[in-house]
This record gives C-alpha cells, sequence and structure tokens, in this order.
C-alpha cells in the first residue's frame, strides 16, 4: 500500500513536470502532495480498530490485552534496550533507508527536473515488485522453515545490496561531479541509461532491506504489544541514520565519501541480520507467550514447518 502510494505521488509529479523547462518544483506538485496526505489522514482515522476486535480468518483473536499503566509501559521500553537481539540489529535498523537518501541527492545533483521526476517515479513503481518478491522468499514454505527462508533471503538481499553499491562507485568515477556547476542531465543523454538501472536497484533496497529487517524483529515474539514497541524502536533508529546521512552532504564531503560510509553500514547489517537471523530465528513462538492466543491450526503449521527444517537440515548434512 505505501509503495503504491508512493507511486500515483510520483507519477502526478511526473505528468507535472513532463514539459517542465525551468529546474524549480511548481506549486501543483505541492498542492497535490497535500491533498493525498490530507487523504491519508482520513483514511487512517476511519479505518483504524481497537485491537481487541482484530480476528484471524479461523475467527481466533491475536492476543489478550491487559490495561497496562504508564510506568509499565515505560519499563518495557527500556527493556528493549537490555536485549541482545536488538541491539546486535541497531546497525541494520539505522542503515535500513540510507541508500534512499544517497540516490536521491544525486538524482538532484545529476539530473533536470523531468528527468529527476522520471527516476522517482521508476525508483518508488519497482518498489511495488520488490515488496511482492522478498514477502515471497519469506513466506513460501517451498523453499524451507522460518529459519530457511530468513538464511536465504539475507543471502539474496546480500547479493543486490552489495552489487548496487559496487555499481553506485563505478558510475560516480566515470560521472565525475563539479558541484558548482551541475549538469543537469537529460534522460536523452549517455550517462542517464547507467544511473537508471542503477535507480531501479536501489529502490528495489530501500524495500528489501528494511523488510528483511523487520521480518527478523518479528519473528521474536507475537505479542502485538512487544511488536508495536520493536516498530517505533526500528523507526527511531531509522531516522536517525537518514539523519546522519543527511548531514554528511550538508557537511559537504564528496558523494564517494557519503557511498563509501552509508555502503560499509549497510554491508555490516547484512552480516549482523545473517547472524542474529540464524541464531534467534526459530519455527513458532506461540505456546511460549501466555498473552498471546494461538490460531486453531496451529498444529497443522507447526508439522509442516518442522518437516521442512528436517529436509533442509537432512540436505545440508549430505
Amino acid at each position: 500500500m505505501d509503495d503504491t502510494q508512493c507511486t500515483l505521488a510520483s507519477l502526478a509529479a511526473f505528468v507535472i513536470n513532463l514539459h517542465a523547462s525551468i529546474l524549480q518544483v511548481p506549486l501543483a506538485v505541492y498542492i497535490v502532495y497535500v491533498c493525498l496526505m490530507c487523504m491519508g489522514f482520513f483514511v487512517a482515522l476511519l479505518g483504524i480498530v481497537p485491537p481487541s476486535t482484530v480476528r484471524r480468518s479461523d475467527g481466533t483473536a491475536l492476543a489478550h490485552y491487559p490495561h497496562k499503566g504508564f510506568w509499565m509501559e515505560l519499563k518495557a521500553q527500556r527493556q528493549l534496550l537490555t536485549d541482545w537481539r536488538l541491539l546486535a540489529l541497531f546497525i541494520p535498523m539505522f542503515a535500513s533507508e540510507v541508500a534512499q537518501i544517497v540516490i536521491s541527492t544525486l538524482n538532484s545533483l545529476y539530473f533536470n527536473i523531468r528527468t529527476r521526476s522520471l527516476n522517482s517515479l521508476t525508483f518508488n513503481l519497482i518498489q511495488i515488485f520488490a515488496s511482492l518478491g522478498i514477502g515471497f522468499l519469506l513466506d513460501s514454505q517451498k523453499i524451507g522453515g522460518r529459519r530457511t527462508r530468513g538464511f536465504v533471503s539475507t543471502a539474496v538481499v546480500s547479493v543486490i545490496v552489495i552489487a548496487e553499491w559496487i555499481g553506485l562507485v563505478v558510475w560516480l568515477y566515470k560521472n565525475p561531479l563539479d558541484p558548482l556547476s551541475p549538469p543537469e542531465l537529460d534522460w536523452k543523454d549517455g550517462p542517464f541509461g547507467g544511473f537508471f538501472v542503477l535507480n531501479l536497484m536501489f529502490g528495489m533496497n530501500v524495500v528489501i532491506y528494511q523488510v528483511l529487517m523487520q521480518w527478523i524483529l518479528s519473528s521474536f515474539t507475537n505479542d502485538p504489544e512487544q511488536l508495536a514497541r520493536f516498530s517505533g524502536m526500528a523507526k527511531g533508529v531509522l531516522a536517525g541514520g537518514e539523519a546522519t546521512s543527511f548531514g554528511m552532504d550538508a557537511a559537504g564531503l564528496s558523494q564517494l565519501k557519503v557511498v563509501a560510509y552509508n555502503f560499509t553500514l549497510q554491508a555490516f547489517g547484512l552480516l549482523c541480520m545473517a547472524f542474529v537471523g540464524w541464531k534467534c530465528v526459530t519455527a513458532t513462538n506461540y505456546r511460549l507467550e501466555p498473552i498471546v492466543i494461538s490460531p486453531s491450526n496451529l498444529e497443522a503449521r507447526e508439522k509442516s514447518d518442522l518437516i521442512n527444517e528436517s529436509e533442509t537440515r537432512s540436505s545440508e548434512s549430505q
């Protein structure tokens, strides 16, 4: 949903800027964005329901929701900082959206307004397909049990992420930038082709890296309240990573240094996710948390996961 909405907003900007001749964002783009954000507010206002009313397809509730006071919640938040699994995932959280900052900055430095709009549109469009792809890898029972799916997905994400960062370094070496004289390239110019491919890969990065990190986080518990805390922590740390990337640009560092920093962050984050995923992801957390209500078909699902894990381990030993 988020990727689709971003794509629609980018499409509106592209249509408005298609024949733009001056290097500025038209007022119409801001008006469209404000209208879309207002629509989102009303959808959220009318669409949010009490968690206790949410039911699975089999009719069971997700969990019990006992009342917790302010101090109990504050204590639960503090305990997040003592969980070594979350601390080990700090770098992946921090680095999960830095790719978006880097590629967006380069897009604004190198290209004219209509080409920027095209890059923005394709950047968001590819995220729809990337989210479907990573979702298939993480949830497909054909790949194996939950831990195996996580490890395979981490390997696939690693290949894509490392390839795109290396490709960007090569592109920057071939197309050095003079900040005092931006080239304002068009999609008809030679350097655009390579950047277009990199732009698509970085669009995939923003989705698959973050979804993988969130999937590993969500495998730690089925408690909706704890998952909400994990999500809040992830978003907060993510914002810090974005702010750091923006700060490096504002400090006037060369784009190659900015790329090297963010590449290092994401590469180390992949190692952290591989370790935590293999060490901590289990077939299920049901029956381990009293507050969580298990689904009615749990026994069949557990049996399927155990069979998949057994077959995977058997093939590895051979």
